[in-house]
């Protein structure tokens, strides 16, 4: 079976724990080729699963960030359209709401087995202190800039999918040829909320090894995956981890044990899986993605 580089976070999409916070938002502002909006708009549901499942598990409270007066807050992001041009967009006297992480979405058609690409965005900010504090500008949470970082928060960022792959949209396996958007999302969200792309995660990674105190100690393939191969558990079944940088066409993978275990380690407050009853599970696969990073530029 022909498989795919990866940049993968596969998961188990579930309805939101009445204990979870974070409230992922999708923009198509950039979705100048209509990949997910007018006649696909329907392809957002792929979309809104993948965020569910983790607005299921996290349960951070985000700082709201307001841009008044004399305070300004500037969001940049690789363009969705065109994640290969340099040059970065830039939106400025942006808001965000409490709890809420914006991500603009688009598609590209990268050739090759490239399936997606995505990644945290950057900022800048100018008023009072008070507004461009770590309170804001870090959302509430601990300390996410190196020196010693060791939480991740974040405005949004940014998602590139590939125009030309034979996509399979719905929610049941992918077909023979095909590789599934929901999981290629799930993956990419997984890069846009720190891993591999977070100062926090990189101040646990050493040569070729991750080190945390609730993943314990493990293989990495680069300084963004884990080492293909690496097995975990998804909802009671053992599987080769969601962060592993393969993925093979008609294959389905879920975020596993492990891969949340990395999260809690850059600093995400993840809660306990939901009993078996209150989830609900939407079964799907990954396909080829990558990843970009944008770190923040400061204020």
């Amino acid at each position: 079976m022909k498989t795919k580089t990866v940049a993968a976070l596969t998961l188990l999409a579930l309805t939101r724990s009445a204990f979870a916070n974070i409230d992922i938002q999708f923009d198509y502002s950039y979705d100048t080729g209509h990949f997910f909006t007018g006649a696909n708009a329907a392809r957002q549901s792929a979309l809104n699963a993948a965020a569910s499942a983790f607005e299921s598990r996290l349960t951070d409270s985000l700082t709201a960030i307001t841009s008044s007066g004399g305070n300004h807050y500037t969001t940049s992001f690789f363009n969705p359209a065109d994640p290969n041009n340099a040059a970065e967009i830039s939106l400025s006297n942006q808001s965000i709401g409490t709890d809420v992480i914006r991500i603009y979405i688009g598609s590209y058609a990268f050739g090759g087995t490239t399936l997606g690409v995505g990644g945290p965005g950057g900022f800048g900010c100018s008023g009072s202190p008070v507004f461009c504090s770590s309170a804001t500008l870090d959302r509430g949470q601990g300390k996410t800039a190196n020196p010693g970082a060791v939480d991740f928060a974040l405005w949004g960022g940014a998602i590139t999918f590939d125009a030309d792959t034979n996509w399979n949209f719905g929610t049941g396996a992918p077909a023979i040829g095909q590789y599934d958007l929901y999981s290629v999302a799930v993956h990419e969200l997984g890069h846009v909320l720190g891993f591999g792309t977070s100062d926090s995660f990189s101040n646990h990674v050493s040569g070729l090894t991750f080190s945390g105190a609730t993943a314990g100690t493990v293989s990495l393939a680069d300084d963004a995956h884990w080492a293909q191969g690496t097995k975990s558990v998804a909802n009671g079944v053992t599987q080769e981890a969601a962060m592993t940088p393969f993925i093979s066409a008609g294959q389905r993978k879920y975020f596993t044990n492990l891969d949340f275990a990395a999260l809690r380690d850059i600093g995400w407050q993840v809660s306990a899986v939901p009993e078996a009853d209150s989830w609900a599970l939407l079964l799907v696969g990954i396909g080829l993605i990558g990843l970009i990073v944008r770190r923040r530029t400061g204020c």
